[in-house]
């Protein structure tokens, strides 16, 4: 829908992607079953056939009937039941097997090796590391390296991760997996940076598609989204000439939440239906590709996108492996941009005791606030609010201490001080307080934002755009350059109009100065640079106006051009703001003018949205005429004529809604155009 302005809360709906885990991979592959002799020839040979066919579940019917007949307990059955029932990924009976054989046999490093790998894998992660560093197997022994490496992997499952990196130390620094544990670590701690380094040495060591998965992973969290493009599709391109090596799953998602990222959400949805199309049918696919392709479609098919979203919450419960853990925010998020707040109440109250596992504080705040709001919105809201902008507050006192740091007024970034020369240590140690300092400030920031706005669109939704601002510009010296801040307040004060029109620029101009070598105009909102557009016009400064529009055109011809994009409608959008502007204040020459504009090319610009402000201009000329307040000189006719006759030719298929004519026809594009036409030709005359 084409929409004037858009209240921006900050908040939207993610995708998903598999994050790497860590695993051992010389470790979890096979177990050896100890040297066996039953007392009876044909129960042996039934059960080593068994074994050798992978029917793990008939050799422990075998050996457990074998047990109950009154067999004894030996070492012998005892280890093949333990294999076997590891190998039926009963880790928990295994576990158990192999802590029995550890009595009969403590000294056996095999067993204490099958012991704690059991464990990990039945989640039994304290046991785990408790029996892994209590282990006696002797740091020369060949599976000392593997025990370590479990013991790392149940420390860092229990959120140990500084405990897991120390025991990494022990390993063989450049094994394969010691480098990929130590990698999985850093990326569960959320340091890209450091994982990334990791992963870059792993593949000096292991060319294989999944660890370039991962660095290309590590780049779309770092928000390189280019450079991530570009491994992943090397790796699908790759992988395909090898029948995917790996999982394809893997490779097509990560591709599609970079392009969503991007915001190509045509290309997200060309790359979901294309790895789509190769699995066989969706009852088959994984839940995180059936997630994916619902946010990617969301924008088209909010209604289905939810849906699919609760059949996998339904079918797989919010805290199972299968079920993304984005899925419960994402859902929320969609109820509450479609206004469903029933809906959004409802599911965020069904899953509310693991809403704080799951979402993101962010997230949960906002959500929580926004359900709760709809009972009591002032109390619920205020509070909300007035608690975390004291805790900002506070935390922005902290990023002062002994001036080492300041805020700058208008500014959610620490500025360091140069007054003083601390020594190495000293300064090194407050330049990591003030580093972590900063990111919970900024953690901080992101969780407010989004409650501020939804207090503020309270007002906003009453037409109380002066109360909007003031509410706003209590917050400003907290919030100072944020984006969705400035957004926001640029726009309540350009509603106010009158002199608003320059107070709002310099907010408007906020998004402007984030335009880099990485990000281009394309990436801001298309309505904040058609109001920058107009404010300045409406301020006389054309010329500030017309540098903007001339750099949107370009970058919007070189983006088409390049293939970045598929469609861009930001130039479009600013000449009708402009172009309607003008034709208000009565300079219909160049108002039209610049209407005309807006629509080329037709075949991309022409729509429901967009002819229903042109026509606007369009009647409003025509009124003026018929009433003899405004001349149409000939040049201006014949311009009319032939923009409306390419509107004509374009439009025919376009319908704009389900009623009929007077000729029992459906109204379309092309039918108003031949009116407006008929209409001015008449006028002329």
């Amino acid at each position: 829908m084409f929409c004037l302005l858009l209240f921006h809360f900050g908040t939207a709906a993610e995708t998903k992607v598999v994050d790497p885990i860590l695993t051992s991979f010389s470790v979890t592959k096979t177990l050896l079953p100890a040297t066996m002799t039953l007392r009876h020839h044909t129960i042996t040979s039934k059960v080593y056939s068994c074994i050798r066919d992978g029917n793990y579940r008939n050799a422990i019917q075998i050996l457990q009937s074998n047990l109950e007949n009154g067999a004894p307990r030996s070492r012998p059955v005892l280890s093949l039941l333990a294999y076997c029932s590891y190998h039926d990924e009963d880790y928990l009976q295994s576990s158990e097997l192999y802590e029995e054989l550890l009595e009969m046999c403590p000294s056996s490093e095999q067993y204490q090796l099958y012991y704690v790998q059991s464990l990990v894998n039945a989640e039994s992660y304290i046991d785990a590391s408790r029996a892994a560093a209590s282990s006696t197997i002797s740091p020369s022994s060949p599976f000392f390296q593997q025990m370590k490496l479990l013991q790392a992997q149940a420390e860092m499952e229990q959120g140990l991760l500084s405990e897991a990196v120390a025991t990494l130390t022990q390993c063989i620094e450049d094994d394969i997996d010691t480098v990929l544990s130590l990698a999985a670590i850093h990326f569960r701690n959320k340091d890209y940076i450091s994982a990334l380094e990791q992963y870059n040495v792993a593949q000096t060591i292991d060319d294989r598609s999944i660890i370039a998965y991962y660095i290309a992973l590590c780049r779309y969290h770092l928000e390189e989204y280019g450079v991530a493009l570009r491994v992943v599709t090397d790796i699908i391109e790759t992988a395909a000439e090898d029948e995917y090596e790996g999982d394809p799953c893997l490779y097509f998602n990560l591709k599609a939440a970079i392009l969503h990222a991007m915001k190509d959400v045509k290309a997200a949805k060309a790359t979901m239906k294309e790895f789509m199309d190769m699995a066989d049918e969706e009852d088959h696919l994984e839940a995180v590709t059936i997630h994916n392709d619902a946010i990617v479609k969301f924008g088209t098919d909010p209604a289905t996108a939810i849906q699919k979203l609760q059949c996998i919450m339904a079918v797989h419960g919010p805290q199972q492996d299968l079920c993304p853990s984005e899925t419960l925010g994402n859902i929320l998020i969609m109820a509450l941009n479609q206004g469903h707040e029933d809906l959004a109440s409802e599911t965020f109250e069904a899953y509310k005791h693991v809403a704080e596992e799951l979402l993101p504080p962010e997230t949960c705040s906002y959500v929580q606030a926004a359900v709760t709001s709809m009972t009591s919105p002032n109390a619920t809201l205020e509070s909300s609010v007035a608690e975390h902008a004291k805790r900002l507050k506070s935390q922005m006192k902290r990023l002062r201490p002994n001036n080492t740091a300041s805020i700058r007024p208008g500014s959610s970034r620490p500025m360091s001080s140069r007054s003083s020369r601390p020594s190495t240590a000293s300064y090194r140690q407050t330049h990591r307080d003030l580093a972590h300092a900063t990111k919970e400030f900024e953690v901080s920031v992101k969780q407010f934002v989004p409650l501020l706005m939804l207090q503020a669109k309270a007002l906003w939704d009453q037409g109380e755009y002066a109360k909007t601002e003031a509410f706003l510009q209590q917050h400003s010296e907290i919030l100072g350059d944020n984006k969705i801040f400035c957004e926001n307040m640029a726009h309540a004060l350009f509603l106010q109009q009158g002199d608003k029109f320059e107070e709002s620029i310099p907010y408007y101009e906020v998004l402007i100065n984030s335009h880099t070598d990485t990000s281009n105009l394309l990436d801001l909102p298309a309505m904040a640079l058609a109001n920058l557009c107009v404010a300045h016009i409406l301020t006389n400064q054309n010329e500030e106006a017309e540098a903007i529009m001339k750099a949107i055109a370009l970058e919007e011809d070189n983006a088409l051009a390049m293939g970045e994009v598929t469609e861009s409608y930001h130039n479009s959008i600013v000449n009708l703001a402009v172009g309607t502007l003008y034709c208000e204040r009565g300079n219909y020459d160049f108002g039209i003018s610049r209407i005309c504009k807006s629509l080329e090319p037709f075949d991309k610009n022409l729509s429901p949205d967009t002819w229903f402000y042109t026509k606007r201009c369009f009647l409003a000329l025509a009124s003026k005429i018929s009433k003899l307040m405004f001349m149409m000189n000939d040049t201006m006719l014949h311009d009319i004529i032939e923009f409306l006759d390419d509107v004509e030719a374009e439009g025919t298929n376009i319908v704009l809604d389900d009623s009929i004519s007077l000729t029992n026809e459906p109204t379309t594009i092309a039918s108003e155009a031949r009116q407006l036409k008929q209409m001015f030709v008449t006028l002329s005359t």
